[in-house]
């Protein structure tokens, strides 16, 4: 029988301890015997590189730059350039301007500044003039060149900023509301024709009246070197000589989705065959599909099965930016690896009300108008 009530002497003394572990051994031991119950690390604030002085109205982030615009009451315009780098100004322009809201585009050495009738080509490096303001009152983007056009002579020509010359200049009577580029044309659209240019030289390719019912203010976008116009009922489809239109209700958005192109508008997310423009499959709570992830209504993000429409995984809420989402997150925001559910990182205080991201870098405008950047690695 064992005596509980009394306690039995070792049969030798314990060793005595002589020095106490290594305080990072402690932790390796104990997240070893804790396993996956020990309370994870904090995850780690991303850290902030640029930042805007002010609100900002149009503004754009690119692979080193941020560019922010400021509208003064007395008409004029600034422009700054933010270094991703250093996270200071590079340079500020001011500039009459008086044609709307401006739209942003950096094309290799140059940043369009674009509006309604007045246009500004400017060099990415120092903010000067690339081309005189006063002879182009538009200016839209071409691939990796710029199409300018000049109201006064009646001309379009092609710019090209890494060259720094006029490639060509041809007549051109009618103001295009919209021109893309694919690698052999340029496409222009007026009020009442679409016309296919010979991209090397300007020289006409083809010409057609006014493309069937598409709206007052399209606009056209190149996927897989085929263009798009989006309309304001149709969506209209334009290789060289080939076409076809498709009838959609309000079109606002196109992109690549798997080998098929998704459109997001009124009737919710298309996915269309590329060379007859039939319509595989939609879905009326959708919006998005670039990269195979689509938006619901009620904000959560889906990996979809382009070619078939099928939902594969719900990633949650939030809103994709490539192989991230970006979460609200109590005060703030986080930031998402889908594939994997691991959060890399957190931005506080931000309630965002948009965010872009370009490669390693994720801006997001604050509800008071300012621009703050982070790095994302």
């Amino acid at each position: 029988m064992i005596d509980l009530d009394r306690a039995v002497p070792p049969a030798r003394p314990a060793p005595p301890v002589t020095r106490a572990l290594p305080a990072a051994l402690v932790v390796v031991l104990l997240a070893f015997l804790l396993g996956p119950s020990a309370p994870m690390p904090r995850v780690r604030e991303l850290a902030q590189v640029a930042a805007t002085a002010s609100p900002s109205g149009t503004w754009l982030l690119t692979g080193t730059t941020l560019y922010s615009t400021h509208t003064r009451t007395t008409g004029r315009l600034e422009v700054i350039a933010w270094s991703l780098d250093s996270g200071t100004a590079i340079w500020q322009r001011d500039v009459d301007w008086f044609a709307g809201i401006p739209a942003l585009t950096e094309i290799g050495p140059a940043l369009v500044v674009s509006g309604n009738d007045d246009t500004r080509i400017l060099d990415v490096r120092t903010g000067a003039d690339r081309v005189d303001p006063r002879t182009y009152s538009l200016a839209r983007a071409a691939g990796d060149r710029i199409a300018l056009w000049d109201g006064a002579a009646g001309t379009l020509a092609l710019y090209d900023p890494k060259q720094d010359r006029i490639r060509w200049k041809q007549p051109f009577s009618a103001r295009p509301h919209a021109i893309a580029a694919t690698s052999a044309h340029l496409l222009a659209v007026t009020d009442s024709s679409t016309t296919t240019l010979a991209l090397d030289n300007g020289d006409l390719v083809h010409s057609t009246d006014r493309v069937a019912a598409a709206g007052s203010t399209p606009t056209v976008r190149v996927i897989d070197d085929r263009a798009y116009l989006l309309g304001d009922s149709t969506v209209t489809m334009i290789d060289g000589r080939r076409t076809w239109t498709l009838p959609l209700l309000l079109p606002r958005a196109i992109t690549a989705c798997g080998t098929l192109v998704c459109v997001s508008g009124g009737p919710g997310l298309s996915a269309i065959e590329l060379l007859n423009g039939h319509v595989v499959w939609n879905n009326r709570n959708w919006i998005g599909g670039e990269g195979g992830i689509v938006r619901t209504a009620d904000g959560r993000a889906l990996l979809i099965d382009p070619g078939t429409g099928v939902a594969r995984r719900d990633l949650g809420y939030g809103l994709p930016a490539g192989d991230l989402l970006i979460r609200p997150d109590g005060p703030g925001l986080s930031v998402v690896e889908w594939a994997a559910g691991q959060v890399r990182g957190h931005l506080p205080g931000s309630t965002p009300s948009g965010c872009r991201r370009t490669g390693r870098h994720l801006a997001c405008q604050q509800t008071g108008g300012q621009v703050k950047v982070w790095r994302l690695l």
